[in-house]
């Protein structure tokens, strides 16, 4: 792996070592590497309360992106790098996850994936989409969990997963009793 490669580059300080190291750092670790999920479930909310179709088509391309990210990074293509610099998982995160191998970056398929879904169906700002994201995807290349190649490879496989994900459309008696459960959830209607 070229060490000077755009793809593979890393900043040459170790934040994670320095965010693992101060008091508040941890947490801000932890909060950083999970808030996107906290995110990503709020914009499906926003998504399946504009057009409850949504709903089969999230959870498909939800399963598909896990499925492909794990057999992928099974094949374990390059280590993350903040392995190559010998810093352990951080206390918080699960460590299972990080010991496969970087490629892909399973952040950036989901959040290519919301990105799309979001293009079609225009329910929260596309440029805080944009900042919110980015910010979080890059934040972990800089600390050691991804190189920018990881990040690209996602958002590849993130648009061949939507592909044929938003065209899923499932007419069933289900989904009137799906969604019944979903606006008694979140109290609409």
């Amino acid at each position: 792996m070229p060490k000077n490669s755009f793809l593979f580059w890393q900043p040459k300080t170790d934040y994670l070592r320095v965010l693992t190291s101060s008091r508040f750092g941890r947490p801000v670790l932890i909060f950083l590497n999970y808030v996107i999920w906290l995110f990503f479930l709020y914009l499906s909310y926003l998504l399946i309360k504009h057009n409850f179709q949504i709903f089969w088509q999230l959870l498909f391309a939800t399963i598909f992106a896990e499925i492909i990210e794990r057999m992928i990074k099974k094949k374990i293509f390059w280590r993350r790098p903040m392995f190559l610099r010998h810093d352990l998982t951080p206390p918080g995160l699960v460590d299972k996850w990080y010991q496969t191998g970087a490629f892909p970056s399973g952040h950036t398929i989901k959040a290519t994936i919301f990105l799309l879904f979001l293009l079609y169906n225009p329910v929260f700002s596309l440029p805080l989409f944009i900042i919110i994201c980015s910010s979080l995807l890059f934040f972990r290349v800089f600390i050691g969990f991804h190189y920018p190649i990881d990040l690209l490879g996602g958002i590849i496989i993130g648009f061949i997963i939507w592909l044929p994900s938003h065209l899923i459309l499932i007419s069933s008696p289900l989904n009137k009793y799906l969604q019944m459960i979903f606006n008694t959830i979140f109290f609409l209607n």
